[in-house]
């Protein structure tokens, strides 16, 4: 079950990001009320998984997700630029995020 919390809290800390792009460009307090609870559930659920994932596994995997995530919502929904070298990267925080899974 805690992998699942790390997996939602990830999940969550994505959503934020186009909430935060949106207050930014638009200053409406609805986008900014919307990011800030989407960031506390994130942190509320790396807290859960914290009940058996070691703190630095677990962080480790919530920047991860929230890494990856934002970075791909900035290629598919903000037209930002994209290289073989990012993707690279990207693959590398992946395969470091499940081999911390599998040695945890």
């Amino acid at each position: 079950m805690a992998w699942i919390w790390l997996l939602l809290a990830g999940a969550v800390e994505v959503i934020s990001v186009p909430l935060l792009k949106e207050w930014q460009r638009r200053r409406q307090k609805g986008w900014a009320t919307a990011a800030i609870a989407a960031l506390a559930l994130s942190v509320y659920a790396l807290s859960q998984s914290l009940s058996s994932i070691p703190v630095g596994t677990a962080y480790a995997v919530w920047t991860g997700i929230g890494s990856t995530g934002a970075i791909a919502t900035g290629i598919f929904l903000y037209g930002e630029s994209v290289n073989p070298l990012k993707l690279a990267c990207m693959v590398l925080i992946v395969v470091g995020m499940v081999g911390l899974k599998l040695t945890s």
